[in-house]
This record gives C-alpha cells, structure tokens and sequence, in this order.
C-alpha cells in the first residue's frame, strides 16, 4: 500500500505523516495488520482533518473537504476489507478447531 494514495496537494504536514503511518499499517506482509494500531491512527487521521478545515478559508476548505472524502471512501473500502479477511480467518480457526476435535473422538 502506498502512502501516496492518502495524500494529495492539499495535505497539511502532519496529516501526511499520519497518513505515513497509516500505510504502513497496509504493508502486504505475513504478519496480520496491526487492527488496534489501524483504529488509532484512522481516529487520530479524522481529529486531525477537522482541526485543519476550521483552520482553512471556504473555497481551500470545500476543495479540501471534497479529497478527503475521496480518501475516506478508500479507507472505507480498506476497512471492510480487513473486517472481511478477519472474519474468513476466524471461520478458518473454528473449522480447523472443529475438525481437530472430531480427530479426537
């Protein structure tokens, strides 16, 4: 995942370090996304977008307003994901659970 596809030319600084950080969490690896650490950064990603809009005037705020919601829709869409491959993994575990139990009788 890359952060490129949270920021835009509108971001303000921290925000693209939270953005930095929030990709991260994306990386495709073996390891599973750190769920906690992904919740706490999309938090603290939606703290920081309403401290900058009361700080913009309207038309940068209405141009800005209109990216993130674009990225938000992507984050979205990223979470359902998550939510989904966490669900398939615990059928997979009360499956292979199940099937083990059984081996035992």
């Amino acid at each position: 995942m890359n952060q490129v596809i949270f920021n835009h030319e509108l971001t303000p600084l921290f925000l693209q370090v939270v953005n930095e950080k929030l990709a991260a969490c994306l990386v495709p690896s073996d390891a599973p996304v750190p769920t906690e650490n992904f919740r706490s950064l999309v938090q603290l990603r939606d703290r920081v977008i309403r401290r900058a809009l009361k700080q913009m005037d309207s038309d940068v705020e209405k141009a800005f307003a209109a990216k993130e919601l674009e990225i938000n829709n992507k984050l979205e869409k990223l979470a359902r994901g998550l939510l989904d491959s966490a669900k398939d993994e615990a059928v997979q575990y009360s499956r292979g659970r199940a099937a083990l139990k059984l081996s035992l009788i």
